[in-house]
């Protein structure tokens, strides 16, 4: 036979050879491959068909193919460092080759499963913070309310400030918005009050009006910025082992060949990805290679935006309804790859325009380059902005500094008509991490202002782990400028149990201006309360000052009694802080509701305890009900029930559940619990006699059958407050009514009763 070489335009194919057929069972690399394919055999040469060898994966050989009845075949030696053994006699062929040539394997690590938020029945909630604070000059009362009314279609909140509610007046609008999330696009609109997104040079503006953008807190688990990818190449199927820092985050089975591994969670910062190699023969290669993590950056393809439009709040926390200057503004953030991401941010009100651009890059393992620059032009002039910055963060060392330098007439979106832009402002971080010696961390700020004096501080802080003593800080500020000083500090604090803790303190003042110095000592203890029910308390001397703090949570709201004497003057405060709220037609008081929350219910079962993150976090009431105030928003938040409290006649069909409830929204969660409703009783026949056993009892209309036992006793489950049972013994029936009194004990006796028409 004659096989014709496949020859490219241009190129000189090899002479036709003759070849014939053999049906081989072929392994690579011990794979086990065992696999039966027809290779060609021209002389010495073997040639092997390019499908088998993309099947396994193998890379197409730099040689002339050659075409035979519509398949194309290549030299098998022209594999680089391949080795073959072929046993004509058994017909097998073993092949052996490096991992060069073999096309790479990638996979990538789990990432943690999107939760899907429960799309929200119509519901409402109140929540309330009122206190009395009690001078020797004056009483004040005060409160702040927040009511929120949620559907599927998103979610309405509004804020009250009454500073003073013995008036009667004086309340005063915070923020009122119509919030609609998109957790799929990962979106999120606001209608109504906002907070301009600041980008990498502007500021945070209140305005009112609508704004779109980005919301990756809709889906927890992804993650927006690079992870890593480990790299490495194996001669035969082996195990992999993946370390980062030192800990093992992955293990693979991985074919011969390269392999990559992506989506491997690293810390910010510096570090190593150290990957271990242990092939079939117990052999192990290890590959190192650096990374650099840093949230900073976003991933490639991934966007993050934000448009706002409306006007500027005036006033806000004094005036419920004042506005400025009309106000739009965009930004837009692209990671154009996994070491590079861009900014765009523009603004534009009534007096002033405002534009500019920012890059962050990655600079290999060293750490993260940041740079912006922008524009502006107003009646004032023309004027610009330019920030630049480094960090490095790693195990041992971290150091960052960032500048930004402004011109006299720079004007952006949030600056008061006579304001100012800081001529300079900069700030340097440096920390060392000591292990068992603790840290160190040193920070100087410095602002430079055009119309007053420039500002410096400085802060020196050593920390140091006591193991279960405690732990030990130190520390040292010296501010510059008005009202400059040097300030000593010294800690410690020991915890005392789970949740209490004690700390001493001593602190040394010196101010720059007179010179004079001051010594205080403090003393204190605390305990934090629980999520649930329970209390809390803190208690701190400084010098001749006292405070005091009680704290006390129940299932309808959190009471707190303050009382401090400073200067010879006892002040004390008294408050309390809940919600009410409505879902899915039950009513309930709760503790204030600062997130999302979730109504439980447990059957009809009282005080059975709900966890939330395994902490206890409320208790059913009488109805079977228990409310979670603090419910992450969609997030997986379980949800488990204590199984000791549920009484005998309770048939379980889970103890945990999860549940993602949307933004400032209620979800109900219902376990799937029921009362069995079981009892025994005893079946006798008309002479007296027990029915005998192995007779089967049922509840007429069910399909569920009870044997009898010994001395005619039986036990039924599904029981109502009237019920007719079908009795059936070698082939005769009868019928018997049984009340089963509701509310009675768990696993009632219900007495003895006839079944008549039956013969022994």
């Amino acid at each position: 036979m004659q096989l014709a070489p496949v020859v490219a335009s241009g190129e000189v194919g090899a002479a036709p050879v003759d070849a014939g057929e053999m049906l081989v069972q072929v392994d690579i690399n011990q794979q086990g491959l065992n696999e039966t394919v027809i290779v060609l055999r021209a002389g010495a040469r073997l040639l092997i068909a390019a499908e088998d060898l993309r099947r396994w994966r193998l890379r197409t050989p730099d040689a002339v193919p050659y075409a035979r009845e519509g398949r194309t075949y290549f030299p098998l030696d022209a594999l680089p460092g391949v080795h073959y053994r072929l046993d004509e006699a058994r017909q097998t062929l073993a092949i052996t080759i490096g991992p060069e040539a073999f096309m790479e394997t990638a996979s990538a690590l789990p990432g943690t499963t999107p939760s899907t938020p429960i799309l929200p029945q119509p519901g409402a909630f109140l929540t309330y913070a009122v206190s009395i604070t009690d001078t020797p000059d004056s009483t004040t009362r005060s409160g702040l309310f927040e009511g929120g009314l949620f559907t599927g279609h998103g979610v309405l909140t509004s804020n009250l400030l009454a500073p003073a509610l013995e008036r009667g007046s004086g309340w005063r609008r915070l923020e009122t918005t119509y919030t609609v999330d998109y957790p799929q696009q990962l979106t999120s609109l606001h209608l109504g009050d906002a907070v301009t997104r600041a980008g990498a040079w502007g500021t945070p503006v209140r305005f009112a009006g609508i704004q779109y953008g980005t919301k990756f807190a809709t889906q927890p688990g992804f993650i927006p910025f690079p992870l890593a990818t480990a790299l490495g190449q194996a001669a035969l199927p082996s195990t992999v082992d993946v370390f980062v820092n030192n800990a093992l985050v992955a293990r693979r089975s991985v074919p011969p060949g390269p392999f990559s591994i992506a989506e491997i969670p690293v810390i910010t910062g510096s570090g190593d990805i150290r990957v271990v190699v242990r092939d079939l023969l117990g052999r192990e290669q290890v590959f190192v290679q650096p990374f650099y993590g840093s949230t900073a950056l976003l991933k490639r393809g991934v966007s993050d935006y934000s448009f706002e439009l409306g006007a500027m709040r005036e006033d806000f926390g004094i005036a419920s309804s004042r506005y400025g200057e009309r106000l739009g503004v965009a930004t837009y953030r692209r990671g154009f790859s996994d070491s590079f991401t861009g900014e765009l941010r523009g603004e534009r009100a009534d007096t002033s325009t405002s534009a500019g651009a920012s890059a962050v890059l990655r600079a290999g393992p060293l750490g993260i380059l940041n740079s912006s620059l922008a524009l502006s032009d107003s009646e004032r002039g023309d004027g610009r902005l330019l920030g630049y910055g480094f960090e490095h963060n790693a195990r041992r060392f971290s150091a960052s500094l960032q500048t930004v330098r402004a011109s006299r007439d720079f004007r952006q979106a949030g600056m008061q008509p006579a304001e100012l832009p800081r001529r300079r402002q900069r700030v340097v971080n440096v920390g060392l991490q000591l292990e068992a010696l603790g840290s160190v961390s040193f920070t100087r700020a410095f602002q430079d202002f055009y119309d007053s004096e420039s500002i410096e501080v400085s802060s020196l802080a050593y920390s140091l782990p006591l193991g279960r003593l405690g732990q030990l800080g130190l520390s040292a500020i010296r501010t510059s400028g008005p009202g400059g000083g040097t300030a000593l500090f010294a800690t410690f604090a020991m915890p005392l149990g789970e949740a209490t803790s004690a700390s001493l303190g001593l602190e040394r003042t010196r101010s720059a201006a007179s010179g004079e110095s001051e010594e205080r000592v403090t003393a204190g203890v605390q305990k934090s309360p629980p999520l649930g029910e329970g209390f809390g308390y803190r208690l701190q001397a400084r010098g001749s000052d006292l405070y005091g703090s009680y704290r006390r949570q129940t299932a309808f709201g959190t009471y707190d009694l303050e009382a401090a004497r400073q200067g010879g003057i006892t002040s004390t405060r008294i408050g309390a802080s809940g919600g009410v709220g409505t879902i899915g037609g039950y009513s309930f008081l709760s503790r204030e509701i600062t997130e999302s929350f979730g109504v439980v219910r447990v059957a009809d079962f009282p005080d059975v305890r709900v966890l939330h993150d395994n902490q206890v976090a409320a208790r059913t009431d009488a109805r079977g009900y228990a409310v979670l105030a603090r419910l992450r928003a969609y997030d997986r938040n379980p949800i488990a029930i204590e199984q000791s409290d549920l009484p005998f006649d309770a048939s379980l069909g889970a103890l945990r559940l999860h549940a993602a409830p949307y933004f400032r929204s209620g979800v109900f969660v219902e376990f799937p619990v029921r009362r069995v409703r079981a009892a025994t009783l005893r079946i006798v026949l008309e002479d007296g006699g027990d029915l005998p056993s192995g007779a089967l009892v049922r509840i007429e209309g069910r399909a569920e059958d009870f044997p009898v036992a010994l001395g005619g006793q039986a036990y039924v489950e599904g029981l109502e407050a009237a019920n007719r049972l079908v009795l059936t013994w070698r082939g005769q029936r009868c019928l018997i009514d049984v009340p089963f009194p509701l509310g009675a004990e768990p696993l009632p006796d219900l007495g003895t009763f006839v079944c008549k028409g039956v013969r022994r």
